[in-house]
């Protein structure tokens, strides 16, 4: 989970911690974001989502982008960053691409190809819940192919 300075520039209060799996990855993020962790306002880790480097109820808020697709056990990672998020706190959770009937020819090769976990709106749905989130809600629009699943602790 990369996080990268135009997100930085938002934050005047509190602390951003990214994490990600790719050490190639974290080395990049933290060269990006030098002058950010310098100034004790960002960390940038890595690790895994199977179990996150993290206290209980660390976070206010967690998001990951375009990750989802290849965590190794969905269900039971969900779990795992609620476990990290204060109560109260929300995560976002944001996919370029969501199972359902009309993907085109070229998305359903790619899925397949890189083995990717690739949820119907209903499936992410009942998974937040499954994992214990609250209030949980699934964004899309018309014409577009993203997800935005959030829920809350």
């Amino acid at each position: 989970m990369p996080t990268n300075k135009a997100n930085s520039q938002h934050v005047t209060t509190g602390h951003l911690t990214g994490l990600d799996y790719s050490v190639i990855s974290v080395a990049q993020s933290q060269k990006y974001n030098e002058a950010d962790i310098i100034a004790g306002k960002m960390d940038v880790l890595e690790g895994s989502v199977e179990e996150l480097p993290f206290d209980d109820a660390s976070f206010d808020k967690i998001t990951t982008v375009e990750s989802f697709y290849f965590w190794p056990d969905p269900q039971e990672n969900l779990k795992e960053v609620r476990r990290v998020l204060k109560p109260g706190g929300t995560f976002l959770l944001i996919a370029d691409v969501y199972n359902h009937e009309n993907l085109a020819e070229k998305t359903k090769e790619n899925i397949a190809k890189y083995h990717m976990f690739n949820p119907t709106l209903e499936e992410y749905q009942q998974l937040f819940t499954n994992a214990g989130f609250q209030d949980v809600h699934v964004y899309t629009q018309n014409g577009e192919e993203w997800v935005c699943v959030e829920g809350h602790k």
